[in-house]
């Protein structure tokens, strides 16, 4: 069985027990006491228990205090001392995954660290291992601070069969040499004089746009000092890393001032600007920068780099911050990480006081994302709070369309106390629906008591509109947290068709690299839109089909293909404009219904309560569209497609904005629209104030609504009783008509609203009746179906009734619905009886009670005394909401 396993030692005790334990180890130590040699050397090894037993581990990182690195991922065993710490830091060894075979017994381990040179150990662990996950293994504490110098940490009692092994094999014992370093950041940098970047005319024979081996002749005002390290890192001009090099400089060796760097990339070099950072002991002090396009040399311009520089705060945290190592492969970031890197002076800050254990500054920041794709603006929305160091507690990602739909939009911001909170679907807080949803969101804005971060996540086009809307977030997200992930470069496309290719067991050639690299930058448009799945699609069905087609037709039974032929890719297996010319031919002839997309709906809608009459006559429509499809791919004749616009009639809170989302993403399923959002408004966002501002609005929403649903709520009040041709509502509706006689206008109009007003709406012009062949009714509640809805509500939060409290909640239901009038509120009102009426009142009884010992139930449990409680303070519909008014000016 598997078990976390942090060791097995003895519990740390007090400095003078330590002390004693110490001295009566050491004496029993020089009895037991090994030696073995090592680089010329001999050590003495402690005496410990010892076993033919022994661990094999995974996932191995040896840390000492804050500086760690994990062997495994190829990471430099190397730490820097930086002045922090001392005496104080102890070296861990962590495992993530221990096997000691069979049986719980546990294998004895020691662990010994030395400085080369030096025979005992400066710190140790001698315990035990069991099989399990996350073995921690804490060395004593250090005499005397770490000095630069080369170190080796020493194992015993494990076996490495990992590949490649992480440890060197010393007699019977493990070793992992490592090196102590001065931190770069009080040395003193030589100076880059020049460089010059070049590729051999070997590697350029096949073509310029190949992987492979780019080296950097550096020349220095001084030579590296033994026991310094060079490292270089080469990025694209958008941040991400290439390939990078490092050399430690050997005591023995001849120092130099010129160096040669070696940058071999498995990635192919693209035409563009890449940077080198250069960095002493892990402090950038310099870059050297060149433009390749395909030539063999090419000259580079060197730069100082300063501390505060962006470039060397970027680089840095690329290389050592896990949330900016997250974002190395996002694409259209070349202008973005400059950006984040300018805002990392703020969040040192924050660091400094982590480290030295004082409180940190809590700063509100409120930012907004843009992207063409939603999904990229999300997901570095989800690294900001880390880049950044935001100190909140906990990321959350909130669909605005959710939040709209839900009854109290005050609950999401009640709770968003040191959250990093990123709202997407952004349009919807424009609509009439959101107005609740964007009030609370202001509110919570402008709250500066309340710790908590903000990222809007939209498009181009739904941040400008939701900043016009509400100049209150306009005014609180600064311009400098103001992100815009840009389309993807030609390199990001091709770099992320790599990767795909390098997950399967196939390789191209070099010939094939230039080939792919040439016919991506032709085919740019289409391929740069193409998901994860539709690049794996490729490679696999489009490259492998043709690679296996070619050996095939060349297949020769005297000479049977090697193992490296079957697996590389040539040239001529690259041939992406005829697949995006076959993907374009399948779509208009594949089936244009997403029956798993429609089936997820349909059971959405069937979920809904009540309805019934409009659920059959919705899937019997649905049934008709769905049969024509199918006639259609067998080449049978089929009737003319006609638009699908609807009229929704009913009281408020009768399902019509849930049933127009859903429907939404039905047709998109069945291929009637080509997006499915909801595009939802009323006559304050349609109608203008001066002649012509009404046809200016109609022209900007109907272009959002293309591929959508539009959802027009409250429509009767776009036509007045009165005949005066300066109501501008009347101007809408002429708006409308035009679209309502296209035969494929890629859009469904709804026109919501009371069934007369709506009856008198149709009458109002004469064209608007026939535009609409679908009419449906959304009738009221009835007792039971309010009882359902209500709780479900209750069982979303966690609660539950007694017995006495739901028999009095249907009376209260049952009242309300029999003195209902055609303005009942039916869903929304006992969604809001039960939020605004039950639970606070049943929050105001528990507060007051002594919960001790029954905590869980009494604060699960609702009572008849909380329902009473709601309806005396008249949280029932008594007085039932005013009717909106018909016919205001504009």
């Amino acid at each position: 069985m598997m078990k976390n396993n942090n060791s097995i030692q003895k519990p740390k005790s007090q400095d003078f027990e330590t002390l004693l334990e110490s001295f009566l180890a050491a004496q029993a130590d020089e009895k037991d006491a090994g030696t073995f040699s090592y680089k010329g050397y001999t050590y003495v090894v402690p005496g410990h228990e010892r076993s033919e037993k022994e661990c094999s581990f995974s996932g191995l990182c040896f840390s000492w205090g804050a500086r760690s690195f994990t062997p495994e991922k190829g990471e430099p065993a190397r730490f820097f001392i930086d002045g922090r710490g001392g005496v104080n830091e102890r070296f861990s060894l962590y495992m993530e995954v221990t096997d000691c075979g069979d049986g719980d017994e546990a294998c004895p381990t020691a662990f010994y660290v030395y400085r080369e040179g030096e025979p005992r150990p400066l710190a140790y662990h001698v315990g035990g291992q069991i099989t399990g996950f996350y073995s921690q293994n804490d060395f004593t504490t250090l005499e005397s601070p770490l000095t630069p110098g080369y170190y080796f940490l020493l194992a015993d009692g494990l076996v490495d069969d990992n590949e490649p092994p992480v440890f060197e094999t010393l007699d019977d014992y493990l070793c992992l040499p490592f090196v102590v370093m001065e931190s770069g950041e009080k040395l003193a940098h030589p100076v880059a004089l020049s460089a010059s970047a070049s590729r051999s005319e070997n590697t350029l024979e096949d073509g310029p746009w190949t992987s492979g081996m780019l080296r950097l002749k550096l020349r220095l005002s001084a030579p590296m000092q033994a026991g310094h390290e060079l490292s270089a890192i080469c990025y694209t001009e958008d941040w991400r890393q290439m390939a990078h090099d490092e050399r430690l400089q050997a005591a023995n060796k001849r120092r130099e001032p010129t160096l040669q760097l070696h940058f071999r990339s498995d990635l192919i070099w693209m035409p563009g600007r890449y940077t080198v950072i250069l960095s002493h002991n892990s402090e950038p002090f310099a870059s050297a920068t060149f433009d390749y396009r395909g030539e063999a040399d090419m000259p580079c311009v060197c730069r100082t780099l300063e501390a505060e520089d962006a470039e060397t705060l970027l680089a840095k945290s690329l290389a050592t911050h896990l949330a900016w190592k997250h974002t190395r492969d996002f694409s259209g970031m070349t202008r973005l990480r400059l950006q984040l890197a300018a805002l990392l002076p703020k969040s040192d800050y924050n660091s400094f006081c982590r480290e030295q254990q004082l409180a940190e500054l809590c700063e509100n920041i409120y930012a907004a994302v843009s992207a063409d794709v939603l999904f990229h603006a999300r997901r570095l929305a989800y690294c900001l709070p880390g880049m950044l160091n935001y100190c909140t507690t906990e990321t959350r990602q909130v669909d605005c369309k959710a939040w709209v739909a839900e009854d109290n939009p005050d609950v999401l911001m009640d709770e968003r106390t040191s959250h990093a909170m990123t709202l997407y679907n952004i349009g919807v807080l424009c609509s009439a629906e959101g107005r609740a949803c964007l009030t609370a969101l202001e509110e919570a804005v402008e709250d500066s008591f309340t710790f908590w971060a903000l990222t809007l996540c939209g498009t181009d086009a739904e941040l400008q509109r939701l900043f016009a809307c509400s100049p209150v977030l306009d005014r609180h997200v600064r311009p400098e947290y103001r992100f815009r992930v840009e389309a993807p470069l030609v390199s990001d496309t091709l770099h992320a068709l790599q990767r795909t290719i390098g997950e399967t067991a196939f390789r191209l050639d070099a010939a094939a690299e230039n080939e792919l690299a040439c016919q991506v930058m032709q085919c740019h448009d289409a391929v740069s839109l193409w998901s994860k799945d539709e690049r794996l699609s490729y490679v696999m069905r489009g490259l492998v089909g043709r690679v296996k087609q070619r050996i095939r037709e060349q297949y020769d039974a005297t000479r049977k293909p090697t193992r490296k032929e079957l697996v590389t890719i040539k040239a001529e297996d690259i041939a992406l404009a005829d697949w995006i010319q076959t993907l374009t031919k399948a779509s208009g002839a594949s089936d244009s219904i997403d029956e798993q997309a429609f089936a997820e709906s349909m059971k959405e809608l069937e979920a809904m309560v009540g309805l019934r009459a409009l659920k059959e006559t919705l899937s019997t429509t649905f049934c008709r569209v769905r049969f024509e499809e199918h006639r259609r791919r067998m080449g049978l004749p089929v009737a003319e497609e006609t638009a699908s616009h609807i009229i929704f009639t009913g009281n408020p809170g009768t399902g019509k904005t849930t049933v127009a989302r859903l429907l939404g993403r039905i047709y998109r399923a069945l291929g009637l629209l080509s997006k499915g959002e909801v595009i939802s408004t009323e006559r304050r966002e349609l109608v203008g104030e001066y002649i012509g501002q009404t046809e200016e609005k109609m022209n900007a929403i109907l272009r959002r609504a293309r591929g959508n649903v539009l959802f027009i709520d409250e429509a009767y009040s776009l036509c007045t009783d009165s005949d005066d041709r300066r109501d501008y509502g009347r101007h809408v509706v002429e708006s409308l008509l035009p679209v309502l006689t296209e035969p494929h206008p890629d859009m469904v109009v709804i026109l919501a609203g009371y069934d007369d007003e709506m009856e008198r709406l149709l009458q109002s012009n004469p064209g608007l009746r026939s535009r609409f062949p679908y009419k449906f009714h959304f009738d009221d509640y009835t007792a039971d179906e309010l009882m359902q809805i209500a709780g479900h509500t209750l069982e979303r939060g966690g609660y539950r009734l007694t017995p006495e409290a739901l028999e009095l909640l249907r009376e209260a239901v049952e009242d309300a619905v029999k003195h209902k009038d055609r303005f009942f509120a039916n869903a929304r009102w006992v969604n809001r009886f039960v939020t605004v009426g039950i639970l606070p009142a049943m929050a105001r009884r528990v507060m007051a009670a002594d919960a001790t010992g029954k905590e869980v139930e009494l604060y699960s449990t609702v009572e008849r005394a909380d329902v009473a409680e709601a309806i005396r303070l008249q949280a029932s519909p008594s007085a039932a909401p005013s009717r909106p008014r018909i016919g205001f000016k504009a």
